[in-house]
């Protein structure tokens, strides 16, 4: 655990989250983009050689779709780089809870936890994962493209598969207490201040995945891993329509269709 540490310590990257706050609006724009453009690459990759006039409607439509695409791009890449900046807050790394570069999971170890009291943190742990969750909660709002997308942060617990009975029932249970333990203490009296704790009240979910999801930095089923295996994640759930990875596939097709329909038109237009 990272020494202990004023609250006060600079954020020297709070300018850089401090962008352009319509990313919320333009993911819903995307959706209708993506409508448009697919319906639009239908229609411009069929039919006979166009007359010279439809050809140049046909050739700005296309143009069109890969202008608009761009809108769509540039909130995916806002939501990429506001979950970069979060993973190197100087605070969070302090601390030593980080979260995760690609996807702002922020993971609790096993070693957070009371030896004693499997679902309760340390109390040097407990102070630590309330700074933690102010600093991130303070981030999260000051990235509008995640915030205002932000459908639920979830508590997930996660369990090692070893028990005398029923393991997967018996870890299930152990998993939902360590997470509802986290989150009762983050909203109790010892927790967050005020207004942190209304907005987890408003967006907190809690899970419990038994030994199912093991971590991808130690998979095996072994001894040497179990450790890695119980822990807590935070995790950020964007609304489920604006999964960035799920769009960036989207607009990576709907893209080359659209310049292979550009491309057809040049080749008929020049042709005998």
């Amino acid at each position: 655990m990272a020494t202990r540490f004023q609250r006060s310590v600079p954020n020297s990257r709070t300018s850089q989250s401090q962008r352009t706050g319509d990313g919320f609006e333009q993911w819903w724009a995307a959706i209708a983009i993506i409508a448009v453009a697919v319906m639009g690459v239908l229609t411009l990759g069929v039919g006979a050689k166009p007359a010279s006039s439809g050809s140049n409607a046909g050739s700005d439509a296309s143009k069109e779709i890969l202008a608009s695409l761009l809108t769509a791009e540039r909130a995916i890449s806002e939501i990429r780089l506001n979950f970069e900046s979060l993973c190197h807050e100087p605070v969070l790394v302090a601390l030593e809870l980080e979260p995760d570069c690609q996807t702002g999971v922020l993971t609790l170890g096993d070693k957070l936890f009371a030896p004693d009291a499997g679902s309760q943190l340390t109390a040097n742990a407990a102070e630590d994962v309330a700074d933690a969750m102010t600093t991130y909660l303070e981030r999260l709002r000051k990235m509008p493209a995640i915030w205002e997308s932000l459908e639920a942060i979830e508590i997930r617990g996660h369990a090692d598969p070893r028990a005398f009975r029923n393991p997967y029932q018996t870890n299930l249970i152990g998993s939902q207490q360590r997470a509802i333990g986290v989150l009762l203490f983050l909203v109790g009296p010892d927790g967050l201040s005020a207004r942190d704790r209304e907005d987890l009240e408003r967006l907190a979910t809690v899970s419990g995945a038994s030994y199912s999801r093991p971590p991808a930095s130690c998979p095996e089923a072994v001894r040497s891993c179990y450790e890695q295996w119980r822990r807590v994640e935070i995790r950020p759930v964007l609304s489920e329509s604006l999964r960035r990875e799920d769009w960036s596939r989207s607009l990576d097709g709907v893209r080359i269709a659209a310049r292979r329909a550009a491309k057809n038109e040049v080749e008929a237009r020049e042709a005998p």
